[in-house]
């Protein structure tokens, strides 16, 4: 029986000024890595002295303004079977990379020529604040490589559709690039330089139109990062994959500037239409469209909306889509059950207080709705003040003082004299003659 070749793993990277990164980007894979190649753009501090210590083969390229150039000069060197390009502010996940030759072993005698990860960005305290995919790792042939200056992409070069595998449940890269101590370190001045260069070239790119509109919306120019959200959404193809998130940010920051310049509902109903008709699993399009019409009192608008976006997440997930909406998922129940409440629709009020209160017992919004919700509705015999207290000691210790105060104060938000009353009882009259004291201060 013919042995098994093992896979060769050539891990490339592109660095300038990275002595903080370089160790720990050189180290993370070493154990599986055929070699590592690492080549410096013109660092003047000790990352190429560094790198070389650390075992790599270093090489120089003079920087050209083109991140593609960088990169395709580094796999050139490539001996490998297979190419791993993070940057050196990226890492595998911990514990992933031992996933990484058994997953390219299998890939071997198929046709796939890339492997998709996770991209995970991550703050100064290492939480994930965003994601997306990323073809870092690639068979090393000739006809593979990169094109435009800055946000790269790995293209076949004839133009033809790559072959990808999807590895994004098995391998995830984290990155440290966008954390607010590493942005205080970057050039921006550069990248919009670059991108603009690529529009002098391809003016109708409507990836490079989004990521134009990010650098003018970092900067505080939402003027200048509307027009190009708006130029890029008129080039964005009829098909798009449902994993594209570039696109999905394009229309996310759009809406959101919309919102901020106070853009019509018209205005704004159009591009959440064809946002939505692009990328119909995406449940943040529909979270931005409800939490702007239920603001302008469209509450029948905006639940319907709300309730669509839930409908997604809990369908389609919160993979690499609905980072909006789960980062705001408390405020997005807060806000349904008032739009229910407004509408009339109780029952529908109460059971999205309640699905906040379970995780989140002191809401006070969600509190409050809730009790509303009670006490608004049509049949008042339903639930009476008395049933209230016995549902919400499923909720909270009445022994204790904090929770006794924290639903006296939601009673009186809720304007339920009955049930405040019902409440008082469970105070002694000291401890109701000093909260009554310190809230006639505290107004």
């Amino acid at each position: 029986m013919e042995k098994k070749k093992t896979v060769r793993i050539s891990q490339c990277m592109i660095v300038k000024n990275e002595e903080s990164n370089i160790e720990k980007a050189l180290s993370w894979g070493k154990e599986i890595m055929w070699e590592q190649i690492v080549v410096d753009t013109g660092s003047t501090d000790r990352t190429a002295e560094l790198a070389a210590g650390l075992g790599a083969s270093v090489y120089h390229f003079p920087w050209t303004d083109d991140f593609a150039a960088a990169k395709n000069f580094a796999a050139g060197k490539a001996q490998g079977d297979w190419i791993a390009f993070l940057d050196a502010d990226e890492i595998l996940a911990p514990g992933d990379e031992q996933k990484l030759l058994p997953i390219l072993s299998q890939l071997e005698e198929t046709e796939a020529e890339g492997v998709t990860a996770a991209w995970l960005q991550l703050d100064d305290e290492g939480k994930v604040t965003a994601g997306g995919t990323q073809i870092r790792i690639f068979k090393n042939r000739a006809g593979l490589g990169y094109r435009r200056r800055i946000h790269e992409q790995l293209v076949r070069l004839d133009g033809t559709p790559l072959q990808v595998a999807d590895g994004t449940r098995e391998l995830s890269i984290l990155h440290s690039g966008y954390s607010r101590n590493a942005r205080k370190k970057k050039d921006t001045n550069r990248n919009l330089k670059l991108i603009q260069k690529e529009l002098e070239e391809h003016s109708d790119d409507y990836e490079m139109l989004g990521y134009l509109g990010d650098e003018y919306y970092a900067a505080g120019d939402l003027a200048g990062a509307e027009d190009s959200y708006r130029e890029s959404i008129t080039h964005v193809p009829a098909v798009l994959d449902e994993r594209d998130q570039r696109s999905a940010a394009t229309f996310l920051y759009l809406l959101q500037i919309m919102e901020q310049n106070h853009c019509s509902r018209d205005q704004m109903q159009a591009v959440h239409a064809k946002a939505v008709s692009l990328l119909p699993k995406e449940a943040d399009f529909d979270y931005l469209m409800g939490m702007t019409l239920s603001g302008q009192r469209d509450y029948a608008g905006g639940a319907a909306c709300l309730e669509k976006a839930l409908f997604k997440l809990e369908r389609y997930g919160s993979y690499n889509r609905a980072m909006l909406l789960l980062a705001h998922l408390r405020e997005t129940y807060e806000t349904l059950a008032r739009c229910f409440l407004e509408t009339g629709e109780h029952e529908r009020a109460v059971k999205s207080s309640i699905a906040v209160l379970q995780s989140e017992p002191y809401s006070m919004q969600a509190l409050v709705l809730l009790l509303r919700g009670f006490h608004e509705s049509v049949n008042h015999s339903a639930v009476t003040a008395g049933d209230t207290v016995e549902f919400l000691k499923k909720l909270y210790d009445l022994v204790s003082l904090k929770d006794r105060l924290f639903l006296l104060k939601a009673s009186v938000g809720a304007e339920w004299r009955e049930l405040e009353s019902l409440i008082e009882r469970l105070f002694t009259p000291e401890e109701l003659a000093h909260i009554r004291s310190v809230w006639r201060e505290e107004r």
